[in-house]
């Protein structure tokens, strides 16, 4: 039975080139796409997990609010160590 799936199936693509390249096109690029998404996910949420206190590490900076425009701007460690 699915010998016969696979057979039909390699005639239709054979007998509509074009439209069976627009689609495998479109799969393989779909394809690449996720796995690109799911390889820069895997990044982000992987960073600086190999400290062994990795659940200590924080981010500290400063914001600064002007005419209604919002700027964030890391703060250096000795300025932070001061205040």
């Amino acid at each position: 039975m699915l010998k016969s799936y696979l057979k039909i199936a390699w005639r239709n693509i054979v007998r509509h080139k074009g439209y069976s390249f627009i689609n495998i096109f479109g799969l393989a690029v779909g394809i690449a796409c996720c796995l690109l998404i799911a390889i820069w996910v895997q990044n982000e949420l992987g960073f600086d997990r190999f400290n062994e206190k990795a659940d200590r590490i924080h981010r500290v900076y400063q914001q600064l609010t002007v005419n209604g425009q919002t700027r964030t701007a890391p703060i250096t460690s000795a300025h932070w160590r001061r205040s």
